[in-house]
């Protein structure tokens, strides 16, 4: 085929109990696969089919860039009773936006895809790469996808998925390959998020396996050659009264370079501790003390009462005549009552 290739439908199909026949494309610039009929009935089709009991062919394509969108497909389907056929792809790059690779079945197992992508596998708005089988809801055992790739790059809200899936048979098998996958993951079943499923909704499950090379971090490294520095200083002339040069250390910063000292910014003057000692012309005169003792008050026992001139009630005690006060004065007759 020339070096760029526009395919509306290209089609190797079987109806009856034999095998079908293979359709193989090679264009060594690009293939692009795009859109369907004006009733959009009909899709720009690669395909080998069978709508028998018989097996359809494989497929086989070699290009740099393939491109499947708008509705495109590649297609290795049973809608029989037969298998699936196998799709394989090598390419230096793979777009698929709108566009679908199918190996599946109705009833039968599904077919086997293999993807050999040199850059990138780019998976837009809603894409498919499916090996999944009795979609009919009937048996058959999921295919298997191989893919190897570079990069794999989806958007995980646009539903792309790739799956090998069955509805009562085993699930099929999906391994990649890659540097980097971007925007879909596995997941148990299919969502509404772009998912890498290999299940089966009554069967045994599928198996899905991720393998990304281990990248050695000093890879790209360039070792950087070693050069010796001088510590010597210049000798120049000695004149005094011209041209004098000096020579300043201003330090590293940082810690100190002695950890019991402090750090002190520039132009600090650091002024030692100063001991004190004692002064032997201290007038070192003892200390006197002189302990103070106080008599507590005598307390006496009322033994009476008397109303005083004020009509107010007075407690009263015997004291004898020597321990009398200045501020014990006898109450006249005349304006007190007491009582003993």
């Amino acid at each position: 085929m020339p070096n760029q290739t526009q395919l509306l439908d290209t089609m190797a199909r079987t109806t009856g109990e034999g095998r079908g026949g293979s359709v193989k494309v090679n264009a060594s610039n690009s293939i692009e696969l795009n859109g369907t009929s004006a009733d959009g009935q009909m899709p720009s089709l690669l395909t080998t089919e069978t709508t028998g009991g018989g097996d359809p062919g494989n497929l086989t394509i070699e290009t740099g860039q393939l491109t499947i969108k708008n509705g495109a497909q590649i297609t290795s389907n049973s809608t029989g009773l037969g298998r699936a056929g196998d799709s394989k792809v090598e390419a230096s790059s793979l777009s698929l936006d709108q566009g679908s690779i199918t190996s599946q079945t109705t009833s039968g197992n599904g077919g086997n895809i293999t993807l050999s992508v040199k850059d990138l596998l780019l998976l837009r708005r809603g894409s498919k790469i499916s090996t999944s089988a009795g979609t009919a809801k009937q048996g058959g055992d999921g295919g298997s996808i191989d893919i190897n790739s570079k990069f794999i790059v989806a958007i995980p809200e646009e539903n792309s998925d790739i799956s090998a899936n069955a509805f009562s048979g085993a699930g099929g098998r999906v391994d990649i390959t890659t540097n980097g996958i971007y925007g879909i993951k596995f997941r148990e079943s299919l969502t509404r998020l772009s998912d890498i499923t290999a299940s089966s909704e009554f069967g045994r499950q599928g198996t899905v396996e991720l393998n990304t090379p281990g990248i050695d971090p000093n890879s790209g490294l360039v070792e950087l050659p070693t050069i010796g520095v001088e510590t010597k200083v210049v000798q120049v002339c000695d004149s005094p009264g011209y041209a004098q040069s000096s020579f300043i250390i201003t330090g590293r910063g940082g810690l100190p370079l002695n950890p019991t000292k402090d750090i002190f910014p520039n132009r600090t003057v650091e002024v030692g501790w100063v001991s004190v000692k004692p002064s032997s012309e201290r007038n070192n005169a003892p200390v006197t003390t002189r302990t103070v003792t106080t008599t507590p008050e005598r307390i006496v026992e009322a033994s009476g009462w008397a109303v005083n001139k004020k009509g107010e009630v007075v407690l009263t005690a015997n004291i004898p005549a020597g321990d009398r006060g200045s501020w014990q004065k006898d109450v006249p007759c005349s304006a007190t009552h007491a009582h003993q």
